[in-house]
């Protein structure tokens, strides 16, 4: 017999059923479905998808990997039974992901089963496929439509050769890959489009630079702060994230103002005062367009409100302005009165501490100030 023709037999190729997994998984699959729907964190799909998968398919070792669009397969999760030991957790941890058995698999028919007490593999094929830790393996396709989206892993230990990967356990472990195959897709798919956004948005923000060069270096410099300040006041990382991309993007409604007015070397008429008030909804609006950026737009719409209710677009005041608005009010005064208009000159970094504090509780939240004051003692 050919070694290709004995391979293929001993590699147990699975043709998938199209039959409805079984009764009492369809619960477990609901659940499943829904928790995939309530993210677009990949991190937390990927969890979600190799825990589920341990659980209802009883398996030790999930790995999830995704199929890049040069050709690559890469790792993005590997999940595995805590009762297995290190040792054993470790060398599996660390398998590589470039292999031709995963690459077959990709373009399988169905699903591939390995097993351990089919000794035709050689010793290297089976220390990278991981069966001298594990008693067998199945490899599952990842599929939307006709697009291949990766490959989960699956590998079991315990069970005894009769009981492994059974034609139960692959139709389920099939519909647990549709569904990841389904949200991982969704959520790299929202990737690359907020990524394209993105990169429209800082076009706008260099092309707002290019025509007020105190733009550029004043939202460096109010980004850098923002952030620590954040941090400085116990926020969680998601929401120090939001307030440093809306110091980036706070003057982006500026693309609308005039050159006439967003550089005239002088103070501002009450008819230009009133269009310069527009940039932070002009702003909002722009970012708005982001998926993802709904939180942003939120922050950049409030950061010209002021704590007593005097601010601008809509007179919010006190914690009804959010409280990253609050902090990149704060900031946003720093950095203007530390660097200065064309108008008006700088002024030292005491004098417009002093100011600040002057203006705690009236411009500012107080809370906000003294945290702001903390980060230079």
């Amino acid at each position: 017999m050919a070694l290709n023709q004995h391979l293929r037999q001993n590699l147990h190729l699975v043709e998938t059923s199209t039959a409805p997994t079984l009764d009492e998984h369809f619960a477990d699959l609901f659940n499943l479905s829904r928790l995939l729907n309530q993210t677009n964190r990949l991190e937390q799909i990927l969890k979600t998808i190799a825990r589920h998968s341990l659980s209802l398919l009883q398996v030790v070792y999930c790995r999830i990997l995704t199929l890049e669009e040069d050709g690559r397969l890469i790792t993005r999760l590997v999940e595995i039974d805590e009762r297995l030991p290190e040792l054993q957790r470790r060398r599996l941890e660390r398998l590589p992901a470039a292999l031709r058995e995963y690459h077959r698999a990709l373009h399988s028919q169905g699903v591939v089963v390995y097993q351990a007490y089919d000794f035709v593999y050689t010793p290297m094929v089976r220390q990278n496929l991981g069966l001298n830790d594990l008693n067998s393996l199945c490899l599952v396709p990842m599929r939307v439509a006709d697009e291949t989206i990766g490959l989960m892993v699956l590998g079991d230990h315990w069970r005894k050769e009769e009981a492994l990967f059974n034609e139960e356990r692959i139709r389920l472990a099939v519909m647990i890959a549709d569904q990841a195959a389904a949200a991982i897709h969704r959520t790299l798919l929202n990737a690359r489009l907020h990524e394209s956004q993105v990169t429209a948005i800082r076009a706008l923000v260099a092309m707002l630079e290019q025509r007020d060069l105190y733009t550029g270096d004043h939202s460096r410099r109010m980004t850098e702060l923002a952030g620590k300040l954040a941090h400085q006041m116990g926020c969680p990382p998601e929401e120090v994230e939001a307030v440093r991309w809306a110091a980036i993007l706070h003057d982006l409604g500026k693309v609308g103002i005039p050159d006439e007015t967003l550089r005239k070397p002088a103070e501002l008429s009450a008819e230009e005062w009133k269009l310069m008030k527009t940039h932070p909804l002009k702003g909002a609006e722009i970012i708005l367009m982001l998926s993802g950026l709904e939180h942003v737009a939120m922050l950049v719409l409030a950061h010209h409100e002021r704590f007593d209710g005097t601010g601008y677009p809509y007179g919010l005041s006190g914690n009804r302005i959010p409280l990253g608005a609050r902090i990149l009010a704060v900031v946003d005064a720093y950095t203007a009165m530390t660097d200065g208009r064309v108008y008006r000159p700088a002024i030292s970094h005491p004098e417009a501490l002093a100011e600040l504090r002057r203006c705690a509780g009236s411009h500012f939240d107080p809370q906000v100030v003294e945290a702001f004051l903390a980060l230079f003692n």
